[in-house]
């Protein structure tokens, strides 16, 4: 089997916007190269992008070097649900579900609600953050 990729395929990529290494859909190619990807959680379309690396950037306010680092979604994941609010809820559709809640789904297991929306909610799950239909209004 060949692992040639095509547009419309998924791929690994930092996000410009969410600052993470997320699952991105090819886009744009030019001959046998990723050109252009769009991301699945915040669906800004950028260039292709690996990991950025951990380099000093100058700093306007105190003028000393600042390092940006890539934080993982599983580190931002354990700390969401060390902060998460009260007890584990079991995953329902017809769930209703708050910023905060920490939730049980049957596939993902563990997560943590970070938006809700009408009748649906973005829960930051170990591997990456995902959209649930929620009765939420």
């Amino acid at each position: 089997m060949t692992d040639r990729i095509s547009t419309g395929d998924d791929i690994d990529s930092y996000c410009t916007k969410c600052r993470l290494t997320l699952e991105h859909i090819v886009v744009a190619m030019v001959g046998g190269s990723v050109v252009k990807v769009k991301c699945k959680t915040c669906g800004g379309t950028h260039r292709l992008k690996g990991t950025p690396n951990t380099t000093p950037r100058s700093s306007k306010k105190e003028g000393g070097p600042v390092y940006r680092s890539s934080v993982t979604v599983h580190a931002l994941w354990q700390a969401a649900v060390n902060a998460a609010n009260g007890t584990e809820l079991e995953y329902e559709m017809s769930g209703s579900y708050r910023p905060g809640d920490l939730i049980v789904h049957s596939v993902f297991g563990k997560g943590v609600v970070q938006k809700d929306f009408y009748r649906k909610c973005s829960v930051l799950f170990s591997d990456k953050e995902r959209t649930l239909v929620t009765a939420n209004t």
